[in-house]
């Protein structure tokens, strides 16, 4: 049980770090999101679950699930976007097209 335990921390972190470095990388590229409230290295498991309820939260704003599936893939799973196209049966160019409207989409939420 405390293996268990252990593991899904480490993942949880896993996924905190690697959606934190996309999120960066993607804000000086992209769209300036507002993040002050995001906290994605977190220090203890509560601040963790916080986190992912964060992230979750976050998704949720999106309207459209398939804008939810690419962010889903490509931020949180970590996959590239030709990985995404193939998956999800759709090109290229069309998950970048997704991935730029559904996080226009959430900056948008948050500021208003």
């Amino acid at each position: 049980m405390v293996q268990t335990v252990q593991y899904y921390q480490q993942e949880l972190k896993r996924i905190a770090w690697r959606l934190g470095y996309r999120a960066r990388s993607e804000r000086r590229r992209e769209i300036p999101i507002m993040l002050e409230h995001v906290h994605l290295s977190a220090s203890s498991p509560e601040q963790e679950v916080d986190s992912k309820l964060y992230v979750e939260y976050l998704l949720g704003l999106i309207p459209s699930e398939t804008g939810k599936r690419v962010v889903r893939l490509f931020y949180i799973e970590g996959h590239s976007e030709a990985e995404i196209s193939k998956r999800m049966n759709i090109s290229q160019q069309a998950v970048n097209k997704w991935k730029r409207k559904s996080i226009q989409s959430i900056s948008q939420r948050m500021s208003s």
